[in-house]
């Protein structure tokens, strides 16, 4: 072997390298050789392959940035019973991302001045369905004010809406109630609703509630909150 390289044929077998042409004067001319084929180059398909790329990158683009976006919205700041009107103190705004049903923060003191449809409670979003403009305070009922002392109510406190029955406790001077034995509590109303409910500031460990009593009833309750021998009991909502 010379180490020079020999063409190799179809079949395997060794071809003759082509002889030089010999041109005038004796000087050789190199042969040509066929070029190499080549991938052939479709420019839609890689104009095709540009536009998604991009529109990829654009959607990508747009889902980052509206991911982290968030919008003001009115939240529930203070519990606000059935009725009551909504003061500014009981609201505030929270920034929410994503699609939320809630009055924007703009428009927070659009509700301010309005009344709870709905018992409202704090951290709440609030919503338009939510508030009123007419006091719902159901025919025939009163608001009644009734300040107890610990002990004379459930110790982990109400909260508006809660349904309760109002009892009067016995004292010392106190005869029993109509149909009632002596020392017994006698039932005032069987299902009253805490419309509001604030701690003391006089008494340390009491509680002022209002409640909706029938009207027929409002007078009794009212008594039985003046001799302070008022207790509520919890019951069902229903």
């Amino acid at each position: 072997m010379n180490g020079s390289a020999r063409p190799v044929g179809t079949n395997g077998s060794a071809r003759p390298a082509a002889a030089p042409t010999v041109g005038k004067g004796g000087a050789a001319t190199p042969v040509a050789r066929s070029p190499l084929p080549t991938r052939q180059r479709r420019p839609g398909y890689a104009a095709l392959g540009a536009l998604l790329v991009l529109g990829l990158g654009g959607g990508f683009g747009y889902l980052y940035s509206t991911a982290g976006e968030k919008v003001p919205v009115v939240v529930v700041a203070q519990p606000v019973a059935v009725g009551q009107v909504i003061e500014r103190s009981d609201l505030s705004t929270v920034d929410v991302a994503g699609d939320i049903t809630a009055i924007a923060g703009a428009n927070l003191h659009s509700v301010v001045g309005q009344r709870a449809a709905v018992a409202l409670l704090p951290h709440t979003l609030l919503q338009r369905s939510m508030v009123t403009d007419v006091d719902p305070m159901p025919a025939g009922q009163v608001q009644v004010g009734v300040a107890v002392k610990g002990g004379q109510l459930p110790a982990d406190g109400l909260v508006p809406g809660d349904r309760v029955q109002v009892l009067a406790l016995p004292s010392g001077q106190q005869q029993s109630g109509p149909g009632g034995d002596a020392g017994k509590p006698v039932v005032l109303v069987d299902a009253a609703t805490v419309y509001a409910a604030h701690p003391d500031p006089v008494q340390a460990g009491g509680t002022l509630l209002t409640l909706l009593v029938p009207a027929a009833d409002g007078p009794a309750v009212a008594a039985a909150s003046a001799s302070a021998s008022a207790a509520l009991v919890k019951v069902p909502a229903s």
